[in-house]
């Protein structure tokens, strides 16, 4: 039997429908994009944080990964919130890691109480001169920081959180002690103002 010209666009308007709607159950996480992300090709801070932040995101194993079904083994929905939030959790660092493959600034996390800020401002004043001489430390401070204020966010990660501060402890003083050594360039000598022309 033929089919005709409207059977056969109504078949395929429904084979495409039906292709979105599989589509739609395929939710790709960031940590998905990071196994295809090719490395930055800026500075070497750049490259340092990504790897600091790859290396992060991937510590949760495949927890983060995209499911491909909204459906656990028994068939019905997953309301593990412990897991949902340390999947949160890799792929924001996974994020992290590919602003920096787009050649965008990955920001330093937020304080969230007077001694977090404390320490933020000291990195910030670290970064600004140790990023570019000293890249590697720098970047492993960051994401020292960034671990310690962002497993603090998900409960259960409370021992990783203090790993990451004490791992902060060390990185730190650190930079701030090789930023320190660098030599300081002496200021540029005033002009003295011109008293007019000479007579």
């Amino acid at each position: 039997m033929a089919q005709n010209g409207t059977s056969r666009r109504f078949l395929a308007i429904m084979a495409g429908t039906a292709g979105l709607l599989l589509a739609g159950c395929v939710n790709f996480s960031a940590l998905d994009d990071l196994k295809q992300a090719s490395p930055p090709t800026g500075s070497p801070f750049d490259q340092a944080l990504f790897q600091d932040y790859a290396f992060l995101a991937r510590s949760f194993g495949d927890v983060g990964q995209a499911s491909y079904t909204a459906f656990d083994r028994d068939g019905s929905l997953s309301l593990n919130n412990s897991d949902n939030d340390v999947a949160a959790l890799a792929n924001a660092y996974a994020s992290k890691a590919l602003l920096l493959t787009r050649g965008e600034l990955a920001e330093v996390e937020p304080s969230n109480d007077l001694q977090s800020h404390a320490l933020r401002d000291r990195l910030v004043r670290a970064l600004d001169p140790g990023r570019d001489v000293f890249a590697r430390d720098a970047a492993r401070a960051q994401a020292d920081y960034d671990c310690w204020m962002m497993n603090q966010t998900v409960p259960s990660q409370g021992p990783a959180a203090a790993a990451c501060r004490a791992a902060l402890d060390v990185s730190l003083p650190r930079l701030e002690a090789e930023v320190h050594a660098i030599p300081q360039k002496p200021a540029a000598a005033a002009t003295p103002a011109a008293s007019g022309p000479a007579q």
